[in-house]
C-alpha cells in the first residue's frame, strides 16, 4: 500500500504558546483505516492541519508524496473528504445541494452536480431524503448527509471528527453499515476519532502535551 498522506513532527499552538496539536507524525496509507484517540479540540484541529485548511507551525505534511503547501486548493479538496463533527449545513439549501456544493468549483453542469450528490446520497441509504432541508432531518440522518458531502468529489483520505457522537445503538448501526458499504466499494483510507466504526487497522493516541 502507498502513503496517501504523512505528516511528520506536525505542531500548532495558540496566541498563548499552549499546544493545539503537540508534536505528531502520522503516515496513512491507501485504504488503510486509522482511528485517532484524543480530545475532539486536538483532532479537529490536526484534522484541520491534514486537510490543509489551517497551516501548521512546524513540521511536514506531503499528500501523495508531494508537499501539501504544493498542490492547488481544488485539487488538494478533491483527494481529501473532511467530515467535521459540526456539518455546517446551509439551512436554505436541500441536502442533494449541500451534497453537491463541493462540487461547484470542479466546473460541471448543475445537471452532473446534482447527479453524482443524488447517486452518493442512494448509496448511504439516504436517497429520499435529497430534497428535504437539514434542520428537518434526524441526527443520523443529519451526520450520513455530512458524511456523502464528503464523498461528493471521491476523495482517496476521508478524515471524520466523532462521526457517532451521541447517535443510539440503531442509529450507530446505521452510520457504520453505510460507510463500510462505501469503504468496501471505494477502499479510500479513513481517519477517524471517537468511537470505533470500523474494522481499524490501527489505532493511534495523540499526546496531551502543553
Amino acid at each position: 500500500m502507498e502513503p496517501i498522506l504523512t505528516l511528520q513532527n506536525i505542531s500548532a499552538y495558540d496566541k498563548d504558546g499552549r499546544a493545539l496539536v503537540p508534536p505528531t507524525s502520522l503516515t496513512v496509507l491507501s485504504g488503510e483505516r486509522v482511528r485517532v484517540v484524543g480530545s475532539r479540540p486536538r483532532f479537529e484541529a490536526l484534522a484541520r492541519i491534514a486537510g490543509g485548511l489551517t497551516e501548521p507551525d512546524g513540521g511536514e505534511i506531503t499528500l501523495l508524496g508531494q508537499p501539501l503547501r504544493d498542490w492547488r486548493p481544488l485539487d488538494r479538496a478533491a483527494r481529501i473528504g473532511h467530515m467535521p463533527s459540526d456539518p455546517g449545513f446551509w439551512e436554505g439549501m436541500t441536502v442533494l445541494d449541500n451534497t453537491a456544493l463541493p462540487l461547484i468549483a470542479s466546473g460541471v453542469s448543475r445537471y452532473e452536480r446534482r447527479e453524482a450528490a443524488m447517486a452518493v446520497l442512494e448509496s448511504l441509504g439516504l436517497g429520499y431524503a435529497a430534497h428535504a432541508y437539514p434542520k428537518s432531518l434526524g441526527l443520523c440522518e443529519q451526520r450520513l448527509a455530512a458524511l456523502a458531502r464528503a464523498l461528493a468529489r471521491g476523495p482517496e483520505l476521508l478524515i471524520l471528527a466523532e462521526p457517532v457522537s451521541m447517535l443510539d445503538e440503531k442509529e450507530t448501526r446505521r452510520f457504520t453499515t453505510a460507510l463500510s458499504e462505501r469503504w468496501e466499494a471505494d477502499r479510500f483510507a479513513v481517519v477517524y476519532s471517537g468511537r470505533e466504526i470500523l474494522p481499524t487497522d490501527r489505532t493511534i493516541r495523540l499526546q496531551e502535551g502543553e
